[in-house]
């Protein structure tokens, strides 16, 4: 009778040498929003790497006061490098799970990237030295399937799709209308590919006004100011961008590039004028709704609907 081979999480977990490298992701959820289970959890994901959820505060003492803060790890990679490319996908996950599921998540980072590539075989780094067999499984939370539907996606994390979302889930963390406000329409922004004017007399026109802006008195600062800003006229604008990104992804529904052309111009009132408009809130939730269909069809997976929607 042939021997069981040992499950691969198996492996991973009794054999930290053969897979050293794991990546972490630091999240805070919104006051009241807890993922309601106690102590650290091991999420049951469709791939063969070990997501395990380990709070950094005692859940039962939060109460509705505080921010609950936690960290996520994802383990089981023969190199750094693999590692870090499951950290940014663990990073979308999250994301995407707070992103469809419609509530508020901050990524908790200090370093260039948000995820963070530890040694687990060394005590020193991220201090992770528990296993899985020390956690309580998780298997039935909406959660798990979210986080599953980026795993089992054959996707390549674009770095400005996570920026985009993490602007976005942050947004309404902020504690003024306004700030989260801007915080929800700037999440356009690294989204709009600005695209350059191949139009050969609009290109002499740009370059014959820097050359007589350069046969001038004008203080050299001023014209190395002017110089940036005359040549950018060769692309179009972040606006412009916006407004063709929406136009892509909605050209069924007109009013939706209306609603974020109207969004865009309150933004800039807001940052250049400190101005105020009393529908913030109806304007934030429309934003919201358009935002998150966009990342849908980015990411080609369906939202979450709860069952009395």
């Amino acid at each position: 009778m042939s021997k069981k081979e040992p499950e691969p999480r198996q492996i991973i977990d009794e054999s930290p040498k053969r897979h050293p490298y794991g990546a972490k992701v630091g999240i805070i959820l919104d006051v009241g929003d807890e993922l309601g289970f106690n102590g650290e959890a091991c999420l049951l994901v469709d791939d063969k790497s070990i997501v395990r959820i380990s709070p950094l505060q005692d859940e039962s003492q939060l109460g509705r006061q505080q921010p609950q803060k936690l960290d996520v790890y994802v383990e089981g990679f023969a190199t750094a490098a693999e590692a870090e490319q499951k950290g940014l996908k663990l990073s979308l996950a999250l994301l995407w799970e707070a992103v469809s599921r419609k509530h508020p998540l901050r990524l908790d980072y200090h370093t260039p990237r948000p995820c963070m590539v530890y040694d687990r075989t060394q005590e020193s780094g991220s201090g992770c030295m528990a296993t899985a067999s020390a956690t309580v499984v998780m298997n039935s939370s909406k959660m798990v399937e979210l986080v599953n539907q980026i795993f089992s996606a054959n996707i390549d994390v674009d770095e400005k799709l996570l920026v985009s979302m993490e602007l976005f889930a942050s947004a309404r963390l902020e504690t003024t209308e306004r700030a989260r406000f801007v915080g929800l329409v700037s999440s356009l922004e690294p989204l709009a590919q600005q695209e350059t004017y191949e139009i050969s007399e609009l290109k002499q026109l740009v370059e014959s006004f820097v050359d007589q802006l350069n046969t001038t008195s004008i203080p050299k600062d001023i014209k190395s100011s002017l110089n940036g800003r005359i040549n950018g006229l060769k692309k179009e604008s972040i606006s412009q961008a916006i407004r063709r990104l929406v136009k892509e992804h909605f050209p069924e529904n007109p009013d939706a590039v209306s609603t974020v052309e109207e969004a865009y111009d309150i933004r800039s009132k807001i940052l250049h004028q400190g101005a105020f408009d009393a529908d913030l809130a109806q304007k934030s939730n429309e934003i919201e709704d358009i935002i998150r269909q966009i990342y849908s069809r980015i990411l080609k997976l369906e939202l979450y609907v709860r069952p009395n929607q």
